[in-house]
């Protein structure tokens, strides 16, 4: 008999370890899934008095995400610290759509949701950067950004011609033809010649430069063309003085070019 309740009571434990505990989203203290991921802040999960969550299961209801929340809840696991470890998983009305998060010490780590199996969109730290990338329905890569202290140091997406890649570490933006890796033209801030503060660069089809264009300061700019000769135009009062050069850098001729005027119709 002594053995009996003895195997109940262990059964009524392990039962209740198990168990889930069910809250509402509006029971907590600004509780949100991703709240400011890309600072890595902590979640610092609690009730509106201020207690911490005891350790254990949960399922939140999330109840003031808005009107399109509705059956959208997120079940994870307090730790003896009362902190999220681990898998976040959601369930939501949309069995097609899928959400999954990793927490790592109460801080989010990576985020992933899919649709009908497919990740559509991802975000995630690694080595200190915050990365956001989506994906078509077909699985191809559509865009992604990256951040380092929540300032965004790099992203890359399509334009109307193709991929728009800026790169703020190494001060360069990038324009490819199409989807393709052969680019178009690529600006540069940095890394530059003295008293340079712009490079414009153009390519062909084939990715060869075709040209390029210096620009410095008090109105100086330079173009080189594929040839290896350049202009070098400094703006004046009477105009954009053009100092013509050979590929050996001979000047061949000088001359103003008067800025461009405006017709007036009456």
């Amino acid at each position: 008999m002594k053995f009996r309740i003895f195997t109940l009571l262990l059964l009524a434990i392990a039962v209740s370890a198990n168990a889930q505990i069910t809250i509402k989203q509006s029971d907590l203290q600004d509780f949100s899934i991703g709240k400011e991921m890309e600072k890595h802040e902590p979640q610092h999960i609690r009730y509106k008095d201020g207690k911490t969550l005891a350790p254990g299961k949960y399922i939140v209801v999330m109840d003031e995400e808005g009107r399109n929340s509705e059956g959208f809840k997120s079940l994870f696991e307090v730790n003896d610290q009362g902190k999220i470890d681990g898998e976040m998983n959601f369930e939501t009305p949309d069995k097609n759509f899928a959400v999954k998060a990793l927490y790592k010490d109460d801080v989010l780590i990576r985020i992933d949701k899919k649709v009908n199996g497919t990740l559509m969109e991802t975000s995630y730290f690694d080595q200190g950067v915050f990365y956001e990338k989506q994906f078509e329905p077909n699985g191809d890569f559509k865009s992604e950004s990256r951040a380092i202290d929540g300032k965004v140091v790099y992203s890359r997406k399509m334009n109307l011609s193709g991929w728009d890649v800026e790169d703020e570490i190494e001060g360069t933006r990038t324009f490819y033809y199409g989807k393709t890796n052969t680019i178009e033209s690529r600006t540069s801030t940095k890394n530059l010649e003295k008293e340079a503060t712009l490079m414009e660069e153009k390519f062909d089809e084939k990715g060869k430069l075709i040209g390029k264009e210096i620009r410095y300061g008090l109105g100086k700019s330079k173009v080189i063309k594929k040839d290896g000769s350049y202009e070098v135009m400094i703006d004046t009062d009477k105009g954009y003085k053009v100092s013509e050069y050979s590929s050996k850098g001979k000047l061949l001729k000088t001359y103003i070019a008067a800025y461009p005027t405006m017709t007036v119709q009456q």
